[in-house]
């Protein structure tokens, strides 16, 4: 019995020391992500490391059965972190030899990992921001502070000296945006001011884009110019669309131009698991068509589909000229706890048009439209480790709704059983369901380890009402980058294999 209690003190006395359970408030979570991820990590199991201007050290072969939340200190992991590790207001070094199963994160600071140590989850350092740490009775309270709000100069380049991301596709060809940003007001308000050339048009869009920080959860923001633009951005993002133009000459969106003028104000509303964010703007918009019109050969060059009157040459559908104005209103909301996540966007537009030249705003209670634009995404977990999803984009329209608000369906992204945008119309809903089960016990080399998906899409897209909906069943696999899945269409008798980025819709 003696020997067992001197074996308990010595263990006890070599021990890390990560202080005892300390209650952690956070007071003010601020905007960004590293507020909500903070928050996720205390609402479970885990062991606060208390402030102290010497380093935290967790020694090789120790082991922390919960999440770490170190404040106000560095930390240097040589051990292993059965759940994530946090560090508020310090950098985290993760030494050769130790392992972290959740994620390795860095608030105030960076992290600096080692080839020889395993992070199971992600990697993210936020430096631009921190939280003070001030105790509170037998715990501590966290402010957030922002570390970059004076610091910015008044003229930057952001980029590659002004040169921002290009985007490619079938109407535009190369879209390369370049100008200055200008930072005023102490950094709470930028402006950034483009030239965008539009290589197959032959075209220099102007326009000038501008956010003012009115107070931490007040914000407006900013457009006037000339542009590109489409209803259809939702399906997949710049990236991965103009990859697929390039390479296959499948271009998910449809395009107008137009002269644009939009401004909106947005207040931020927090809680312990709730962000929710409405806002209310005004747009004036002057549109266009753009071509390819039908029968029209012309286009931007890919690898494939060069010449495919589906894929380059695939025509924009008119639409009517003139100016519209509208009332803009909406909200976003998120919801983050350790076993639901959601996220849902709403955007209403109240709309007078088009107005023909010379009738500006006459007669506007004849041509009015309402379209609300809405967007849902949950993700909880399942059985073990498996996790389902659901994304939902739904529109509706009543009223005189011109045609540069009308919206596609159909092709890769949505549903691959139709042509590219068969569908189209003022009403739209697609239902994207997925199951995930995770392989943990395989491990492919670089390609990391697989996840089985399960998927079953529904969706149709009309003018007036809906028509029957398309569904699409599913089943891959998920490899880090890519997405091998086979699909059928259990209507039509049909299957496919398609191959893509795991993280594209």
């Amino acid at each position: 019995m003696k020997r067992a209690c001197a074996v308990l003190l010595l263990a006890l006395a070599m021990a890390p020391d990560i202080g005892a359970q300390a209650p952690v408030t956070i007071v003010d979570r601020g905007p960004g992500g590293s507020g909500p991820l903070l928050e996720s990590v205390l609402a479970r199991p885990h062991r606060v490391v208390a402030p102290d201007t010497s380093w935290f050290r967790l020694p090789r072969g120790e082991v922390a059965g919960v999440s770490l939340v170190v404040l106000g200190r560095t930390a240097a992991i040589e051990g292993t972190v059965n759940g994530d590790v946090v560090v508020v207001g310090g950098d985290l070094f993760l030494r050769p030899g130790s392992r972290v199963s959740g994620r390795a994160v860095a608030i105030g600071g960076g992290v600096y990992p080692s080839a020889l140590a395993q992070v199971v989850g992600a990697t993210e350092s936020f430096r631009d921001n921190t939280f003070d740490v001030q105790p509170e009775g037998d715990g501590y309270r966290l402010m957030y502070r922002s570390m970059s709000e004076h610091a910015s100069p008044p003229l930057l380049l952001p980029g590659v000296y002004g040169l921002r991301m290009p985007v490619y596709d079938r109407v535009n060809g190369a879209s390369i945006p370049f100008g200055p940003a200008f930072s005023l007001a102490g950094g709470r308000v930028e402006l950034n001011a483009l030239a965008t050339y539009r290589s197959d048009l032959g075209k220099i869009d102007p326009s000038v884009q501008g956010t003012a920080q009115l107070t931490r959860r007040l914000r407006a923001e900013g457009f006037v110019g000339r542009g590109s633009f489409s209803n259809d951005a939702w399906i997949w993002s710049n990236l991965v669309n103009s990859f697929s133009v390039i390479t296959t000459g499948d271009d998910t969106r449809n395009f107008y131009r137009a002269d644009r003028a939009e401004a909106t104000i947005h207040r931020l509303w927090e809680w312990t698991s709730v962000q929710l964010e409405p806002f209310a703007g005004a747009r004036y918009e002057d549109a266009w068509s753009v071509g390819p019109a039908p029968g029209e050969l012309r286009g931007p060059w890919s690898i494939f589909g060069r010449t495919d009157t589906l894929a380059m040459y695939r025509p924009n559908p008119a639409v009517q000229d003139g100016t519209t104005a509208s009332a803009l209103a909406g909200a976003s909301l998120r919801y983050e706890q350790p076993d639901l996540r959601v996220r849902a966007a709403t955007r209403v537009e109240l709309g007078a048009g088009p107005q023909p030249a010379g009738d500006i705003l006459l007669g506007w209670a004849d041509r009015a439209f309402t379209q609300v634009t809405s967007d849902l995404a949950v993700r909880f977990p399942a059985f073990r480790e498996h996790e389902y999803a659901l994304d939902v984009h739904w529109v509706a329209t009543s009223g005189d709704v011109p045609r540069q608000r009308f919206v596609y369906l159909g092709g890769p992204g949505t549903l691959v059983f139709l042509e590219m945008l068969e569908q189209g119309g003022d009403q739209l809903l697609l239902v994207d369901q997925r199951y995930s089960i995770p392989v943990p016990s395989v491990r492919l080399g670089l390609l990391g380890e697989p996840t089985l998906i399960l998927r079953h899409r529904l969706g149709s897209a009309g003018l007036g009402a809906l028509p029957a909906f398309d569904h699409v069943v599913g089943a891959g696999v998920l490899l880090t980058l890519l997405r091998v899945e086979v699909q059928v269409d259990p209507v039509r008798g049909k299957a496919r294999l398609s191959i893509g980025f795991a993280f594209s819709r």
